[in-house]
């Protein structure tokens, strides 16, 4: 129903003056990829919304006092780390103007850092999906299984997801032999260990029993405050894209409604990114290379590794798009640097894998990354859907407008300078 909303919404602006053909040839892509402009969060919960504030920044939820959510996921690094692959506790610094996060005594983390702008009604999490949550049943999906009043407590995928970097021993746990929660048998026992930690300060004693009055705290409670804080403060959907969905048929520059329609035409992006958040939030194999230390042997299966089906292997969850244009490098392994080496891979995927080598030495990591293994490259071609071209053929033009239209016109307004 909203789709068809939008769709009417842009053919209405026409009323006053001829429709231009390419606003026409648009709508039907409204149509035909079920777009709507994305849908806000609920009114925000104030006081959940500011302890998910401060456990975000806070280090203390980790093993060894020094790393928060915010040193992989800063506001002014899209959110991310801006580094290909993450790393985690021990490392210092972030990636900001000059400034580099460098790897110090931390660990190579196997992928990018996923951005977190507009989670708040997204169900499904991490790039291989080991966190689902369906709104309807109520039913949660996590890597381990979650005692039944963590489960109960959690009411998101967003708010679910947070719970699983505090007890990674890479990520924020910590190595073993370094503190008390690194060695916690499981990682239910790390998570009672976090929360008896946070609770012994008296400014979170009071703040959560005023968020959660009466209740027995546990480490879902601190999932819903950090899901609140993130879908709230990190929803920034104004863009020229979703105005334009809203019928302000000047809000994309013509080079931007060329690039949207080389976007959902030639290049078939369509087939992936589509719905309310420019992405089907299924798992697909894009001939994507892979670099650093890998999930097992080197390698990243991807959905494979969770699912087990042939088809899967190599295959990632479809990213959301809005305001991509701030959260480079790009691919589960954040090897491509820009959006235009992203449109050059699309373009010809076959080549650009067989091609692939890392250019960049980084400095932020000790030793060099791990070269892309080429001895799969046959598996990650044949396990590309047959609906995605292998090559498409963009003259330079296209190139160029559908990069604007994924930079520009993906960007919230209040972020683009």
């Amino acid at each position: 129903m909203n789709f068809i909303l939008s769709t009417l919404f842009i053919l209405a602006s026409f009323s006053a003056f001829p429709a231009a053909p390419i606003d026409e040839r648009l709508a039907g892509y409204v149509q035909k990829f079920n777009l709507i402009p994305l849908s806000a969060p609920a009114a925000r919960k104030h006081k959940l919304f500011l302890l998910g504030r401060d456990l975000f920044r806070e280090r203390r939820i980790s093993g060894n006092d020094n790393i928060s959510c915010m040193e992989c996921h800063h506001p002014r690094i899209g959110t991310a780390d801006g580094i290909p692959l993450s790393l985690g506790e021990g490392a210092i610094g972030l990636q900001i103007g000059n400034r580099k996060r460098m790897q110090g005594q931390g660990r190579i983390l196997a992928r990018n850092t996923p951005a977190l702008f507009n989670l708040h009604n997204v169900n499904v999490m991490f790039w291989d999906g080991r966190v689902e949550f369906n709104p309807e049943t109520k039913k949660l999906i996590t890597p381990i299984p979650l005692k039944r009043e963590v489960a109960r407590t959690l009411t998101s995928a967003l708010a679910a997801q947070a719970i699983f970097p505090m007890v990674d021993h890479d990520e924020m746990r910590g190595l073993r032999s370094s503190n008390p929660i690194a060695d916690a048998k499981n990682e239910e026992e790390a998570w009672e260990l976090i929360v008896e930690k946070i609770l012994k300060f008296p400014e979170y004693q009071k703040a959560f029993a005023e968020v959660f009055p009466g209740q027995k705290i546990n480490i879902g409670h601190f999932g819903e405050a950090l899901a609140e804080f993130q879908g709230q403060a990190f929803f920034l959907a104004e863009t020229p894209y979703d105005r334009y969905l809203k019928g302000n048929v000047e809000a994309l520059t013509t080079k931007q409604k060329i690039g949207m329609e080389v976007f959902f035409d030639k290049a078939k992006c369509g087939i992936c990114h589509n719905g309310e958040h420019l992405s089907s939030l299924e798992y697909k194999v894009v001939g994507s290379p892979q670099i650093g230390p890998g999930k097992e042997n080197g390698d990243d299966y991807g959905r494979y590794q969770w699912d087990n089906q042939e088809g899967n292997r190599y295959a990632f969850r479809v990213p959301p798009l809005r305001n991509v244009g701030l959260t480079a490098p790009y691919f589960h392994h954040g090897g491509l640097a820009t959006l235009e080496n992203v449109v050059e891979h699309y373009d010809d995927i076959k080549t650009s894998l067989n091609n692939y080598r890392i250019i960049e030495q980084f400095s932020n990591y000790l030793r060099p990354l791990k070269a892309h293994d080429h001895t799969n490259d046959y598996i990650r071609i044949g396990n590309i859907p047959r609906d995605l071209p292998l090559e498409i053929g963009f003259t330079e033009e296209e190139k160029e407008a559908l990069v604007e239209f994924l930079r520009f016109g993906l960007t919230d307004i209040r972020l683009q300078n």
